[in-house]
């Protein structure tokens, strides 16, 4: 390393989700110090995404021009150098690759093989695709915000934030989570019932603030039953 490590921090907000197949299954076996590079990189992308069925092209990863000067090689350029590490790791079906108008790479899981499956049948990629995070640029999302202030982040809930984002705006959704934590209600039902309350009653003025009254309404009354469960 060309600069000492200062070591490692230990707040919950700086750790990052690796399933523990790539330890006992990947680690041991793997060769190629690029290939490890970019299986580390993807799966660090797909976490703070927050979701691991999303597909990776060469050309979002380019972009983390931090990432790309730590590749190793001789000569190479680094974008060959990439190309290579994701062949290999495509060889290694630790990736999936689609090729439509360009080489699309998902991580092989139950989310990456539906998204591979689901590109490949309809052979048609999106027209915009949004940004992906970089090691220097990290955009907390809602996914992330949700598994640093409220609880893990499970499949079942990840599946219920993904139809909230497809119902509410997503800033209602982060101010929601914002008062779950102050009211100390880390439950997902109770942020569900307040972006339902604006739904239905609007979001402005005093509805914005979902007061006192409103918080012991939902432990007490309405919302008496859910705010015991997730």
């Amino acid at each position: 390393m060309e600069t000492l490590f200062n070591g490692f921090e230990e707040s919950r907000k700086s750790f990052t989700g690796i399933p523990e197949q790539f330890f006992s299954e990947i680690l041991p076996n793997i060769q190629d110090l690029n290939e490890l590079k970019i299986i580390l990189y993807l799966l660090w992308s797909a976490y703070t995404e927050g979701d691991y069925g999303i597909g990776f092209c060469a050309e979002d990863i380019q972009r983390d021009k931090r990432f790309m000067l730590g590749l190793a090689g001789n000569k190479q350029k680094p974008e060959v150098i990439l190309k290579e590490a994701l062949k290999k790791a495509a060889e290694d079906n630790i990736l999936l690759e689609v090729e439509i108008d360009r080489r699309v790479y998902f991580l092989n899981t139950p989310r990456g093989r539906a998204a591979a499956k689901q590109l490949q049948e309809s052979k048609r990629l999106e027209e915009t695709e949004p940004l992906k995070a970089t090691l220097d640029i990290i955009q907390p999302n809602l996914f992330r915000l949700y598994e640093e202030n409220i609880g893990p982040l499970t499949p079942l809930i990840a599946d219920l934030l993904k139809d909230a984002q497809n119902t509410y705006p997503e800033e209602w959704i982060k101010e929601a989570m914002l008062i779950a934590v102050k009211n100390n209600v880390r439950r997902w039902k109770y942020i569900e019932s307040i972006l339902e309350r604006w739904q239905k009653e609007g979001r402005d003025g005093t509805d914005r603030r979902y007061s006192q009254e409103d918080f012991e309404r939902y432990l007490k009354g309405e919302y008496g039953d859910i705010g015991k469960h997730w």
